[in-house]
C-alpha cells in the first residue's frame, strides 16, 4: 500500500486534509458497521480514514467529488483492501442515496461516515435522513457550531429550525471536538463529530412530518415574533386557532418558536394541522430560519 500520497488541497473544494492519527482512529471505531453490513463514507479525500475502515474488513463505497482521487485511492489500496473499495465519482449533494445505501455489498444495517462540507453539511445529512433505507447511523464530521445546534436545548440562542427537523427524526450527539490543528491546511472553525442514529417512526406522532416541517419554517422564519404572529404572518392561521393550540398545550401564548420543545412542536403540528395549507400562501416563502447560522463560506476538512 502506497501511505505516502502527496496531494495539494483544493481551495475551490474547501479541503483541508485531516491527519491526526487519533482523531482519524475515534472516527473509524464509531463507524464500526455490524456484521455482515459494510460503509458508505462520503468524501474520502486521499484515504487516511479509508484506511481504517477497509481495516474492518468490511465493503466500503466512498463518495468522492474530486476527479483527481478515484485515480489516488485505488493506487494507495492496490492489493491493500482496494478489492472491497469502490469510489463513485460524484457531488454528494445530488447523489441516490436510497440507490447507494440499496447496494447489496452494504448489507442490511450499513453506516454512513463522512467529512461534510460546511456550506452543505445539513443538506447531505437531510438527504440521508430522507433515503427510503435508513442506515444504522451516520457518523459525520461538521462545523462545530452546526452540531452545537444539532443538540440545543429549547430557549438557548443555538435552538431552532435545524434542531428540531433532525430531532423528531433521530438521536444525535456529539462525540469528538475537533481542533484545527489536526488538519493540514488548518481551517479557521473548530470542527465536531457528531452520531446520529435515525428513528424508525417520528420521536412523536404526527398527521404529516411534511406540514410538521412547513409549520417549524413558519414559525422560526420570524424568531422575533410571537408564534401567532409569525403563523398568521407565514401561513395564515388565525391568532385565535393559534392561541387555542396554545393554551391547550399550557404554552404561554406569547411565546416564540425557541421555546417549544420537540415533544411540544409536535402536539402543536397535532392541533393545528387541519389548517395549515398544503403549499404556503402565495406570497410567503419558506421561512427559512433568520437566526444564527454557521459561515457558508467555510468547508468542512476532508481527510487525507
Amino acid at each position: 500500500m502506497n501511505d505516502r500520497v502527496d496531494v495539494t488541497p483544493r481551495k475551490a473544494l474547501g479541503q483541508h486534509f485531516l491527519h491526526d492519527n487519533g482523531v482519524l482512529d475515534r472516527i473509524a471505531r464509531l463507524a464500526m458497521p455490524e456484521e455482515a453490513s459494510g460503509l458508505l463514507e462520503i468524501g474520502p479525500g486521499t484515504g487516511n480514514l479509508t484506511e481504517r475502515l477497509l481495516a474492518h474488513g468490511c465493503p466500503v463505497v466512498a463518495i468522492e467529488r474530486d476527479r483527481r482521487l478515484p485515480d489516488v485511492l485505488a493506487e494507495r489500496f492496490d492489493g491493500a483492501g482496494g478489492d472491497r473499495l469502490d469510489v463513485v465519482r460524484a457531488d454528494a449533494t445530488r447523489v441516490d442515496y436510497g440507490s447507494l445505501l440499496r447496494d447489496e455489498r452494504l448489507g442490511p444495517r450499513p453506516v454512513v461516515v463522512g467529512n461534510l462540507p460546511y456550506n452543505a453539511g445539513t443538506e447531505i445529512l437531510f438527504s440521508v435522513l430522507q433515503s427510503p433505507v435508513r442506515p444504522a447511523r451516520m457518523v459525520f464530521m461538521l462545523q462545530r457550531e452546526v452540531a452545537l445546534r444539532l443538540v440545543a436545548a429549547p430557549s438557548t440562542s443555538a435552538y431552532g429550525l435545524l434542531t428540531v427537523k433532525v430531532g423528531i427524526r433521530a438521536d444525535v450527539k456529539v462525540a469528538l471536538r475537533v481542533r484545527p490543528g489536526a488538519f493540514k491546511p488548518p481551517p479557521r472553525v473548530e470542527s465536531a463529530v457528531i452520531v446520529v442514529e435515525p428513528l424508525a417512526e417520528p420521536r412523536h406522532p404526527v398527521p404529516s412530518l411534511k406540514r410538521l416541517f412547513r409549520l417549524l419554517d413558519a414559525g422560526f422564519g420570524q424568531r422575533r415574533k410571537t408564534l401567532t404572529n409569525a403563523l398568521r404572518n407565514g401561513l395564515k392561521i388565525p391568532t385565535a386557532t393559534v392561541r387555542e393550540a396554545l393554551v391547550a398545550l399550557s404554552v404561554d401564548e406569547r411565546s416564540r418558536a425557541e421555546a417549544l420543545s420537540i415533544a411540544q412542536w409536535a402536539a402543536l403540528a397535532t392541533r393545528l394541522d387541519p389548517h395549515v395549507p398544503a403549499k404556503p400562501p402565495h406570497g410567503h416563502g419558506s421561512g427559512r430560519s433568520k437566526g444564527r447560522r454557521a459561515s457558508s463560506r467555510a468547508r468542512n476538512p476532508t481527510p487525507e
